[in-house]
């Protein structure tokens, strides 16, 4: 099994930490080897987690899980496929699918269905046919093809098991490239540009409220602490400018209190933090 020592910037968009040893199996065995016998952080393309300066859990990439099987109307992807390639396999194909998601910088589909990931009112479970996963319990390879247990940005995954690859359903769209431009040029216009550091949304929006609404309102635009800051455009995205991740936790606790205190409502993150 590979293992490589690579910086936080490589392994987060947002960047915060410091250097970590990084596996990657090339095979499921070497899968449930390292499951067995470590605690371990299974990362995606980082493009919703913060690492801490230091953590107990080995972090494990499936990068080179890539499997991609079109069907007629349905396409197989491995858990390491990465968002930007989904994208440009429905260019060219001409097939509707992630559109809604593009723009959001290094998913990759393990992470998107883990998360639950979700854009313009729709979820990746409405698009899913069925997840191959790697059972924690028993260590065997399952099916899950109901999906009554995903609710908003939340799925069984990683708690259930290791999501190996995923089925969806797909549409011919011979349009599909007009909307993936248009998706991004939204985001572009509403979030803070892609070459700096964050890691998108940094709470989850409470029922029937918005995160980023609630933030502005106590004052959390352009608010920072050393090195980390809520974005001016955006209040509910954090950008990393050379900050640490105690910066970080103090920015969060600070945007917490403020709305626990003025609204009585309790912000939940959404980015995620491996221990």
């Amino acid at each position: 099994m590979e293992v490589k020592k690579l910086p936080a910037h490589v392994l987060t968009t947002i960047g915060i930490g410091s250097v970590y040893p990084v596996y990657f199996p090339e095979n499921l065995e070497e899968l449930k080897s390292i499951l067995k016998s470590e605690k371990v952080y299974i990362i995606g393309g980082g493009s919703n987690t913060v690492l801490p300066e230091k953590i107990e859990s080995k972090i494990v990439s499936l990068r080179k899980f890539k499997k991609i099987k079109i069907k007629r109307n349905s396409i197989i992807l491995g858990a390491g496929v990465s968002l930007s390639e989904v994208l440009k396999l429905q260019i060219k194909e001409n097939f509707s699918l992630f559109e809604i998601f593009a723009g959001i910088p290094r998913a990759t589909v393990g992470g998107l269905v883990a998360q639950n990931a979700g854009a313009f009112g729709r979820e990746i479970k409405d698009f899913l046919e069925k997840v191959v996963y790697l059972d924690l319990d028993s260590y065997e390879v399952a099916t899950l093809k109901n999906f009554s247990s995903f609710s908003y940005r939340k799925s069984p995954f990683p708690k259930k098991g290791v999501v190996l690859e995923t089925e969806f359903k797909i549409e011919k769209d011979n349009h599909v490239k007009e909307k993936i431009k248009k998706f991004v040029f939204f985001r572009l216009s509403k979030q803070p540009p892609f070459y700096l550091q964050t890691a998108g949304s940094t709470f989850k929006n409470p029922l029937g409220d918005s995160a980023g609404k609630l933030l502005d309102l106590v004052g959390m635009k352009g608010f920072k602490v050393g090195g980390v800051k809520f974005s001016e455009i955006h209040a509910n995205f954090c950008i990393n400018e050379k900050g640490s991740f105690e910066e970080f936790k103090k920015l969060i606790s600070i945007a917490k209190e403020r709305v626990k205190e003025k609204f009585n409502v309790e912000l939940e993150l959404e980015v995620k933090i491996p221990r």
